[in-house]
């Protein structure tokens, strides 16, 4: 972002204009004079050569008229100089002594010069402050580089648009016509302020985090995903055909030891949709429910939250789950002479005898006669 510089004789000249106005009392002068450098900093540079600045006595006194008020009173002020007021004389006075050593003027204008960069630091401030109230994070991923990832996608992108532009009005002088919106403005930037060391310890943190696991994971070998994969690629969903080609509107599957076979890692937790999927803008897995029961993930086809309805409101958003269309109507029929017969994959045993229940109560024949 560039700013145009203020030359030292529009300087000299709001200097001079703000001494015509002494008389008045000091909010009703920053009121006057609100934007004043900034605005002939614009017309010398649209102007060229010929820009020249009025006189200054002449300017306080039109200023006067059009906002109407009286003319400059020599009369010194009766009012007592608030704390306010001595602050500012006190700023004005430190600055002119500094400017007085030409190194120090230097560095206090290139201090000045890079003004815009803290008006983006305060907004990335103000955002990470107040995104954690709305939304969790950007996916499965927490902490402050989440957020900041989560600046790209809905809400993150709002939020920070709109308060990066608030900031940068400020900044310039604008968006703060009144005492109303200044009184906002300042303490507003005294949070950013008192807040800022602490944001850049925990970017710090989190990137030095993100940082050690990469590298962790780069030297223990391949990095390792959860759930169910194929070729190091999470299996989202599941759809099963029989013998004949025709598709199973709903199959379970288990593993070799009779465990539940899942999609989700066991990092999902009771979570009630697939975290790994969520927030990646794509489907997202939900489990079969039934009242009373715990949540299944081991029957096929999962339902999913359809992409781009994210509200990051899960009850909201599991509420939206549908069932998935299979991705043929048909397949090939399993040739015959590899299709499994009667009895070719053995089954449990029923349980019988010692094996029984000792409440189980024996039911008798339906051929049995008196």
């Amino acid at each position: 972002m560039i700013t145009t510089p203020v030359r030292d004789d529009i300087r000299t000249f709001a200097t001079a204009v703000r001494a015509q106005l002494d008389d008045l009392p000091a909010d009703e002068v920053d009121d006057l004079l609100d934007g004043l450098e900034a605005d002939l900093s614009d017309q010398a540079i649209e102007a060229g050569d010929a820009f020249a600045l009025p006189d200054a006595t002449t300017y306080a006194a039109e200023l006067r008229a059009a906002a109407g008020l009286p003319e400059r009173s020599d009369t010194a002020p009766t009012e007592r100089t608030s704390v306010l007021q001595r602050v500012t004389g006190l700023v004005r006075s430190i600055d002119a002594q500094i400017r007085r050593n030409p190194a120090a003027a230097w560095t206090v204008d290139f201090l000045a010069s890079l003004r815009p960069l803290w008006w983006i630091l305060r907004a990335v401030v103000l955002y990470l402050f107040i995104g954690p109230f709305f939304w969790s994070g950007y996916g499965w991923m927490s902490g402050p580089i989440a957020y900041l990832i989560g600046a790209v996608q809905f809400p993150g992108i709002v939020l920070m648009a709109a308060l990066l532009l608030i900031s940068v009005q400020w900044g310039r002088g604008r968006w703060a016509p009144n005492r109303i919106a200044r009184g906002i403005r300042t303490p507003v930037t005294v949070v950013a302020i008192l807040l800022t060391p602490f944001t850049l310890v925990a970017l710090g943190s989190s990137l030095q985090s993100m940082v050690w696991d990469s590298s962790s994971s780069a030297s223990s070998g391949p990095s390792y995903t959860p759930g169910l994969s194929v070729d190091g690629q999470r299996v989202r969903n599941i759809f099963a055909f029989d013998a004949d080609g025709n598709a199973i509107p709903a199959v379970q599957l288990f593993d070799q030891d009779g465990n539940p076979l899942t999609t989700v890692g066991r990092e999902n937790g009771p979570a009630p949709f697939d975290n790994y999927f969520y927030g990646g803008g794509g489907p997202v897995p939900v489990p079969y429910t039934a009242p009373g029961a715990s949540d299944t993930w081991n029957i096929y086809p999962l339902r999913e939250i359809p992409p781009g309805v994210m509200s990051w409101d899960p009850a909201t958003d599991v509420a939206k789950a549908q069932a998935t269309t299979f991705p043929f109507l048909r397949v090939q029929p399993v040739p015959t002479d590899v299709a499994p017969t009667h009895g070719s994959t053995p089954l449990p045993s029923p349980t019988t005898g010692a094996e029984a229940a000792p409440d189980a109560t024996p039911t008798p024949s339906a051929s049995a006669t008196p």
